[in-house]
């Protein structure tokens, strides 16, 4: 098949090298247009476009796909379908409707739970038991498009957003050139998704990353430390200091701690109050602009920050 490729992330950037491991045709690459980033505000590529500029695969950042310029070369490359994973761009109908087979999308849920920008993140961070990739026929609809074929894992009990993106790439690479030899014989059925069940993960903003440590409890502070790790980190503040957390561990029993305090114990490790007199046992954690270390580093490090400040806001 002649297919054009769509995604921005790393996450994308790994479908692509798998899908390059067969024999279909990548007639061009779209990908978010470059960016600045980093305290030199250098020009950066998306993981995405690394892979194809390697390839020598054609390139194509649109800073959207509604004019009729980007919608006129991609109609000219006469693609047989448009494979979407983790673009960033809304797809418009008149996109959607280019291929003779249709775009699909490799979203990383159980569809239709978590349509949306963050389903990795937000199954971790609710507490979900299994997740898995869902191959979508893509629709207007916000991930709303028929089901063409799934595939679940169960999460594990320190699941983290990086360990559960290896283990959806594992699948992709088992599973979607096989899906795609499938869905060029039509021998794929399209399914309708529920209309019930649905949730949505939104885009990850600092609202989300911020911890409660008032409202909840230690469990859920643990899971969305674990969802934030390592791309994003989860943030708090001691003092004026704001202090990312990379992972902890939920106490068992109950404890005497308000939510927030924060207790050193002998040994140099961290204990911090939560919701329901529970109690979260910090582990790693990152000052600004310094590496990622253990609690008992931090302890022996920041002494005298501590002594100023022994509750997180």
């Amino acid at each position: 098949m002649k297919i054009i490729f769509a995604g921005t992330p790393k996450f994308a950037a790994e479908h692509l090298s798998i899908l390059l491991q067969g024999k279909h045709e990548i007639v061009a690459v779209l990908t978010q247009p470059d960016r600045k980033s980093g305290r030199g505000k250098k020009i950066s590529f998306s993981a995405v476009k690394e892979v194809a500029l390697k390839n020598n695969l054609k390139v194509l950042q649109p800073v959207s796909l509604k004019g009729s310029e980007i919608q006129e070369n991609l109609s000219n490359l006469e693609p047989d379908i448009v494979l979407v994973v983790a673009y960033g761009l809304l797809v418009p109908k008149s996109v959607l409707d280019l291929p003779e087979l249709g775009c699909i999308n490799i979203h990383a849920s159980l569809l239709p739970r978590w349509r949306g920008a963050s389903p990795i993140e937000s199954c971790i961070a609710a507490g979900d038991s299994e997740s898995g990739i869902t191959m979508m026929k893509m629709s207007e609809g916000l991930d709303e498009g028929p089901i063409l074929r799934k595939f679940v894992c169960d999460l594990d009990e320190k699941e983290t957003l990086g360990t559960l993106e290896n283990k959806f790439v594992g699948m992709s690479s088992e599973n979607l050139l096989q899906f795609l030899k499938d869905y060029e014989n039509k021998k794929i059925n399209e399914v309708l998704q529920p209309t019930t069940g649905s949730t949505y993960a939104n885009k990850i903003d600092n609202s989300f990353k911020r911890l409660d440590w008032t409202t909840k409890t230690a469990c859920e502070i643990e899971n969305k430390i674990r969802a934030l790790n390592p791309k994003h980190g989860a943030f708090t503040y001691l003092g004026e200091e704001r202090i990312k957390i990379f992972s902890a561990s939920t106490k068992k029993g109950n404890g005497s701690l308000e939510p927030s305090l924060i207790l050193i114990n002998d040994d140099g490790s961290l204990e911090v109050g939560c919701k329901d007199n529970s109690l979260l046992e910090i582990e790693t954690l990152q000052m600004p602009g310094k590496r990622i270390i253990s609690s008992k580093e931090f302890v022996r490090g920041y002494e005298s920050t501590l002594s100023r400040n022994l509750k997180f806001s």
